[in-house]
């Protein structure tokens, strides 16, 4: 079995409040979680209106699957159109 940690660093460009964010994340991660069927949470930035870094852990048996996930999901991300992905990383925790 392997775990994957997805770290993911986000700007909100066209968001003008912390409100704004917050509907933008929520609409974003609730597709995500549907999708993928991950564990997903906001890490840092929580009080800024315009960033967010999202910790996302994913489980499979295989480490290459695993990968090829984290790429959809980002590539999810990026398709959005709200959101611009500033960095990401995927580090194996097993």
């Amino acid at each position: 079995m392997s775990i994957g940690l997805l770290m993911v660093d986000c700007y909100f460009g066209d968001s003008l409040s912390l409100k704004d964010k917050r509907r933008i994340l929520s609409s974003l991660t609730e597709r995500l979680r549907k999708s993928f069927n991950i564990a997903l949470c906001e890490i840092e930035y929580q009080q800024q209106w315009q960033r967010a870094k999202l910790a996302i852990v994913l489980i499979n048996t295989d480490w290459r699957m695993l990968q090829q996930s984290s790429s959809r999901i980002l590539e999810t991300i990026e398709r959005d159109g709200r959101v611009d992905i500033l960095a990401s990383a995927i580090e194996r925790l097993r």
